[in-house]
């Protein structure tokens, strides 16, 4: 069966809409998104009533809802079951589209097991697999699926471009927006709490219940609702607003116990025991992390399970019982050895070691130390030969080339050789062999040459190209921006934009100049990523850059200043060692002419851009500052400006 978009009508689907239980499963749909459990319930005792000679499309929608319900319920044994039911009824129905979707349930598993690495593995293949079929609601969820992914994995800036494709698509196809709106909104407020801006993260949760305030529209399903209580509690957490943290647990807890919630239910206990820890109350965190225990063994969630066995460790620790917390949290991190999840092995050692020094076990807390530094020390090593062997790759692509050549002068020379051996034999009977002769001597010596203009006119392009070229960055220098103002003088209404990372001094203390390096690369990428093909970006000196954009009108340039500024904040940069560093930068902005009378040159502009710059920084950083006029004398008080703040970027692309 060939795949069918949203909007377009499925074989089967006339029928179906005909059918008698089509009324009714879409009451048990309303249902569920206002009581999980009573839906779950009644879907359940009238399963022959879809089960039974049901059209396939209204048994297909049946059994996805059942399994949405059940997944609400924590019952993931039962969800996964059905996810095998929808795949065989899929496969019997030679319907390629409806395969796809049931077949991302199996990620959802792999994913839930707390298995990232064959969660990925299998994403792949199906990408691969369907990757022609044109399916508007497969594409969406696959980049979910990626988001969640690399987010579990603390890769948040990749998880936060999978999030923005899939919001992309869903935008475009209205029938997909209203059941993913709300899941997106709460990935990305997952995501910036992992990614260690948990006040971006609340900023979601507000604009989603702002958005929702009318009562003209739907309201917010009990499941949308607790979670993003839950997910608050979180970013209060990450705050370190303690107070409103269990707050907004509390009314998540309550909810989620209301409609029988139980994954989340034990997400919540999990959660509240880590807030406990923070504050050093252990009886209380034994106690969450208990109960967070029995919720998540009921509901078969392995990231939940290891999360708080761990977090009850710890409460023993705090409590003096340090043999008996010791010995759950070494048993988690051999479970995390055996999975392979070091970065988690890691952070669980740097607690473990704090915990040690805190019940004054020094000696023990310098082992775990010293064991946290070699996995450390692997994961750098890991990443240093992943990229070793891609230069390896590339030397040995080099390598063979140059054997290629090699070979090729060589039988050239034997060609040459073998000609004159014949030149030789010829001489004796014919002259004018030997001009032929000479002349095939000549076409070698012709082609030798040629090779050797060809190497120097290589050379001399890649002197000229670092010539014009910051060596860390790659984009274009001071020298390479100056001839070009020489060779082509602004015509005017061109905005000359300077940036400076904030803080970038912090970085570099807090992180080294290696982490210091790698944010300026990040940062010449953003730029390059976020400006027109005809603009030119370089690095201007040290963590300064300078954007030059040609023909941009006065209307245009704060939209130009705060997509450049969006491009840089709108994701930590993710270091070598695996943490997260958030980056902003200030901006000051100059087109020319600046005012009709004004005279001024591409440096004059460069000048006040730098001022407008430092107006900047002393208003609090993280925003650009664009000169509309200067007044005769040109000095800092004669200048009128207008300022410009970053937006987010999923705020930019809703509906």
């Amino acid at each position: 069966m060939a795949a069918v978009s949203p909007g377009q009508e499925r074989p089967g689907a006339a029928v179906a809409a005909s059918h008698p239980a089509q009324l009714r499963l879409r009451e048990l749909d309303q249902l569920a998104n206002r009581n999980t459990r009573e839906a779950r319930t009644l879907l359940l005792q009238e399963a022959p009533r879809f089960e039974n000679g049901a059209p396939y499309p209204l048994l297909f929608k049946y059994l996805r809802l059942l399994r949405r319900t059940h997944v609400d319920a924590g019952q993931m044994p039962e969800a996964y079951a059905i996810d095998e039911r929808l795949v065989q009824l899929a496969t019997s129905q030679n319907d390629t589209a409806d395969l796809a979707l049931a077949r991302l349930g199996q990620v959802a598993r792999r994913l839930n097991d707390n298995d990232p690495a064959a969660a990925m593995a299998l994403l792949e293949m199906l990408v691969s697999e369907y990757k022609g079929l044109g399916n508007a609601e497969f594409d969406a969820n696959s980049e979910i699926a990626y988001g969640s992914i690399y987010n579990m994995t603390g890769q948040h800036d990749r998880a936060l471009a999978h999030y923005l494709r899939s919001l992309e698509i869903v935008q475009r196809h209205p029938l997909l927006w209203s059941p993913r709106e709300s899941d997106l909104r709460l990935a990305l407020a997952r995501l910036y709490v992992n990614g260690g801006d948990p006040a971006k993260a609340l900023d979601i949760t507000a604009s989603y219940r702002a958005a929702r305030a009318d009562p003209r529209n739907v309201p917010v399903p009990p499941r949308v609702e607790a979670a993003m209580h839950f997910m608050d509690g979180r970013a209060y957490v990450g705050l370190g607003q303690l107070g409103q943290a269990h707050a907004a647990f509390g009314r998540a807890l309550a909810l989620a116990r209301e409609n029988d919630l139980r994954w989340l239910q034990a997400s919540v206990h999990g959660n509240i025991a880590d807030a406990w820890l923070r504050e050093h109350r252990y009886v209380e965190a034994e106690q969450s992390a208990r109960a967070a225990i029995a919720m998540a063994e009921q509901v078969k969630d392995g990231a939940i399970i290891q999360v708080s066995w761990a977090n009850l460790g710890f409460a023993l620790f705090g409590q003096g019982k340090v043999q008996e917390g010791a010995a759950h949290i070494d048993r988690i991190a051999e479970d995390m050895r055996k999975a392979g999840s070091m970065v988690s092995l890691s952070s669980l050692l740097d607690e473990k070691a704090a915990a040690l020094e805190q019940a004054g076990l020094y000696r023990q807390a310098l082992q775990t130390v010293r064991e946290r530094e070699k996995i450390q020390e692997s994961l750098s090593t890991e990443r240093r030969d992943k990229a070793f062997a891609a230069l390896n790759e590339q030397f040995n692509a080099k390598q063979r080339a140059a054997q290629i050549e090699r070979l090729r002068h060589e039988n050239a020379a034997k060609d040459a050789e073998i000609s004159n051996r014949k030149l030789r034999s010829w001489l004796a009977t014919a002259g004018a062999l030997l001009a032929l002769s000479l002349a095939a001597v000549v076409f070698v010596l012709y082609r030798r040459s040629r090779a050797t203009g060809l190497r120097l006119a290589q050379l001399n392009a890649e002197l000229a190209h670092r010539s014009a070229h910051d060596p860390l960055t790659g984009l274009y220098n001071r020298r390479s921006f100056a001839d070009r103002m020489r060779e082509q003088p602004p015509p005017g209404g061109d905005c000359f934009t300077l940036l400076d990372i904030d803080h970038f001094k912090r970085i570099n203390d807090q992180h080294g100049h290696a982490a210091g390096d790698a944010v300026l690369v990040e940062v010449g990428r953003r730029l390059n990523e976020a400006v027109r093909e005809s603009d030119m970006v370089l690095r201007w000196g040290g963590e300064e850059f300078l954007v030059y954009s040609p023909g941009v009108v006065p209307a245009q340039r704060p939209l130009l200043v705060q997509r450049i500024l969006n491009a840089i904040a709108a994701a930590p940069v993710v270091l070598e060692d695996g943490s997260a560093v958030q980056v902003s930068a200030t901006a000051g902005a100059v087109s020319l002419p600046v005012t009709p009378d004004a005279g001024l040159g591409w440096e004059q502009a460069i000048a006040l851009a730098d001022r407008a710059l430092y107006k900047g920084k002393e208003s609090g950083r993280n925003r650009g500052v664009i000169v509309e006029d200067v007044a005769p004398g040109g000095a800092d008080c004669g200048m009128k400006l207008q300022v410009v703040l970053p937006d987010m970027y999923w705020q930019a692309a809703a509906p």
